[in-house]
């Protein structure tokens, strides 16, 4: 729920608008829901296509999709619960290594720095692709997806850059959805089960991906994300769900499509 709270510029439609590294990069997915919704109804073959056509996304955007609704926009988390991704990440800068090192008294050699570090990060990769007590696996990333977040992750740290800075990767709008559904829905939404009807929830029941194109709107459901649970909702006494201001209308979408057939 520390996601979304650092305040972001609206975009024309007066909903949050995400900065991103990529120069375009969020104008190219918006084009691409934008014409696959105009599609769909005369040619859905076509528009399927559409959604798998690529650009090119930054480590920044990464992160937003699958860290930041825990970890916050600043990488520190909420202790105690979530700890931050800060530390870890320093942990791995052989220069930030060796000054920690010294001012403990340690006069560390290149041999003792290298292996530090290079423990540190394998930690970390390991994290990603195991996940940990309360964290869950992020072993669908590609790698080098893991490259360009790691660069980010560097970069909110304050580590000096490495080659990975700046990196940028090949996504299509069906994959910014799973990136969403599985880095950050996945963490209360089962994949399939029941939905959210009015007994579900007075149950408490959270409703599965699968059951929310069925019965939810496309912009009810970007008002859901973007806004968190209604006064209703709060009223029946069961899970509310946090505001997720920082997805845009067409991430949103690239979520919902994905969610028609979500991954277990």
């Amino acid at each position: 729920q520390v996601g979304g709270t650092a305040a972001l510029p609206a975009n024309p439609h007066g909903n949050p608008q995400p900065s991103s590294g990529v120069p375009g990069g969020p104008a190219n997915l918006n084009s691409i829901i934008q014409r696959f919704l105009s599609t769909f109804r005369s040619n859905p073959e076509q528009a399927g296509a559409i959604l798998n056509e690529k650009f090119p996304v930054s480590g920044a955007d990464l992160y937003r999709w699958n860290c930041q609704a825990c970890h916050g926009p600043d990488g520190q988390g909420a202790l105690p619960e979530i700890n931050s991704v800060l530390g870890p990440v320093q942990g791995t800068s052989p220069a930030m290594t060796r000054k920690r090192m010294e001012a403990r008294g340690i006069d560390p050699d290149d041999d003792m720095i290298q292996q530090v570090t290079e423990l540190a990060e394998a930690s970390l990769r390991d994290r990603f692709q195991h996940g940990g007590k309360n964290m869950p696996s992020f072993e669908y990333l590609r790698a080098d997806e893991v490259e360009a977040l790691f660069g980010y992750l560097e970069k909110l740290a304050s580590v000096p850059p490495t080659k990975r800075d700046g990196l940028l990767v090949p996504e299509s709008a069906a994959r910014v959805g799973e990136h969403i559904v599985r880095g950050t829905c996945h963490v209360c939404h089962d994949a399939t089960g029941p939905g959210s009807g009015h007994t579900a929830m007075t149950q408490g029941t959270i409703p599965s991906l699968a059951s929310i194109p069925r019965d939810h709107s496309l912009s009810g459901v970007v008002h859901q994300v973007q806004f968190g649970s209604s006064s209703t909702m709060k009223m029946t006494g069961g899970d509310v769900m946090p505001a997720y201001p920082y997805f845009t209308e067409e991430e949103i979408a690239a979520l919902y499509l994905v969610a028609y057939s979500p991954r277990p």
